[in-house]
């Protein structure tokens, strides 16, 4: 970042990946009754991946924490288990060890990159954690965040609530400041309504940059 040119790209319709549904619950917020832990308030969202989003407020976190620190809490990481594994029964994808994932969000707070770069909390509008397999991303997996963005924009979801100049209201588009364990990352969604009033995911816009390498011809005769 900086030193190319920035590239949009578009993922289009990536709702109901896994499920068939973008809200698998048809709910933007449930309940999870989890074994040893009790009642958990999560946002279970299916775009291009089903994640299980809670609240790293809820688990004692701030949502800042290293990925070291996090892994080597196995206390911890039972008990977000625990909660993946009821979030899957709950969106009809249970016995999969890979699907859906994990992630804690919270609003905007100071933290440490992996490379030691430090952000303040103005210059994001969420942060969050995703965990995979047992262990938590190192970055914010890309299909991770696509599936984090829609959830952005959809009204009473704990991912809406997290951002800084939305307040739970799910605006419907616009760019979101992820801060995530390498630095910042800026996603976009433009979620609908349809005729029913169910969210519908249009797009997700990630973006990347490029630069020239090489050019040249290849004689073809």
């Amino acid at each position: 970042p900086g030193h190319g040119a920035r590239i949009a790209l578009d993922f289009l319709d990536p709702g109901g990946a896994v499920t068939g549904r973008l809200l698998s619950t048809g709910n933007a917020r449930d309940t999870l009754d989890v074994p040893g832990v009790g009642a958990m308030e999560a946002s279970l969202v299916d775009a291009t991946n089903p994640v299980v989003f809670v609240r790293a407020g809820d688990l004692g976190l701030l949502g800042t924490e290293s990925p070291e620190a996090i892994d080597r809490d196995g206390a911890l990481g039972s008990r977000l288990e625990a909660i993946r594994v009821a979030g899957a029964a709950r969106m009809g994808i249970p016995g999969s060890p890979a699907i859906p994932k994990i992630a804690l969000v919270a609003p905007p707070a100071p933290f440490k990159a992996l490379d030691g770069r430090e952000f303040m909390d103005r210059e994001t509008d969420l942060v969050g954690r995703v965990i995979s397999m047992g262990n938590c991303h190192r970055a914010f997996a890309l299909t991770g965040a696509i599936c984090l963005a829609v959830a952005a924009r959809i009204h009473g979801t704990v991912v809406s609530e997290s951002l800084s100049h939305d307040g739970g209201k799910g605006q419907g588009e616009g760019d979101a400041r992820l801060g995530h364990p390498s630095g910042i990352l800026p996603i976009a969604a433009r979620v609908e309504r349809d005729a029913t009033g169910a969210p519908v995911a249009r797009h997700v816009t990630v973006y990347r940059t490029a630069r020239r390498l090489m050019e040249g011809f290849v004689r073809v005769p």
